[in-house]
């Protein structure tokens, strides 16, 4: 991004077009402040996302981080400064879900970025919206993100791929596997499989070696996950995993 930035953000001349007399081009400049409200479950990287391409623009910015990872956003910009950042150029600011809306309706914020869930994202559009002037916002909100098991597929390397990706980072991604089709044909050892690798995960302590699947992040999340699987039981589902290879969780 460092590398491209000064040919990328030049102005751009328009003199194949001009005709004579005239002199046109496109001028890039800074928006002025950037308001960054930034998620928990990658708070390093979703912030790095927007927080440099807004300051190698020209911009400042305020970084809004989770409450669930506050500390992040102040060892980010700890790092920002020692690194020759100028201080107050990135301001991490602690809010409330009322006082950031707020920022985000104040005529002295010219972008918002958002990273977050779908609902989260219509309140800060709709803020945005009502709020003065006509500012630029940026919303990367959750999906529910489908695979599809074709019949020609290798389950030798799909199923451990789909495990992988409906469990990394303990299933808290944006971009999480949510649901499977699989083909009829390859449905049943699709399944078998998919069970037998699951079972040889360990939940525990993420600073364990020995663990591959760490806790969730808050525990709000953990009963709205055991509620969700009552709820797909009592809709007609099986348990196949037994609970009891992951006791930590009934702790």
């Amino acid at each position: 991004m460092l590398s491209i930035a000064e040919s990328q953000l030049a102005d751009v001349q328009l003199t194949d077009t001009d005709k004579p007399g005239f002199r046109r081009f496109i001028k890039r400049v800074p928006l002025g402040v950037v308001f960054v409200i930034a998620p928990w479950n990658f708070p390093y990287l979703t912030s790095i996302n927007s927080v440099l391409p807004a300051i190698i623009a020209g911009n400042t910015v305020l970084l809004k981080p989770s409450p669930q990872t506050p500390i992040t956003a102040e060892r980010f910009v700890d790092a920002l400064i020692k690194a020759g950042l100028p201080k107050d150029v990135v301001q991490v600011t602690h809010l409330s879900l009322e006082l950031a809306e707020y920022v985000v309706r104040s005529p002295g914020v010219d972008f918002v970025s958002f990273t977050g869930s779908v609902k989260g994202g219509r309140e800060v559009g709709k803020a945005a919206a009502e709020g003065t002037g006509f500012k630029g916002v940026g919303l990367e909100l959750g999906g529910k993100d489908p695979a599809y098991v074709r019949e020609d597929a290798d389950l030798g390397y799909t199923v451990g791929e789909l495990v992988d990706g409906a469990f990394f980072n303990s299933g808290q991604s944006c971009c999480a596997i949510e649901r499977i089709y699989v083909h009829e044909n390859l449905y049943d050892a699709f399944v078998k499989r998919f069970v037998e690798i699951t079972k040889t995960y360990k939940l525990g302590d993420p600073t364990d070696p020995s663990t591959n699947l760490g806790p969730v992040v808050s525990l709000v999340s953990a009963e709205r996950i055991r509620k969700q699987v009552e709820d797909a039981v009592a809709a007609g589902a099986r348990k196949l995993v037994p609970e009891e290879l992951f006791p930590i969780a009934r702790q």
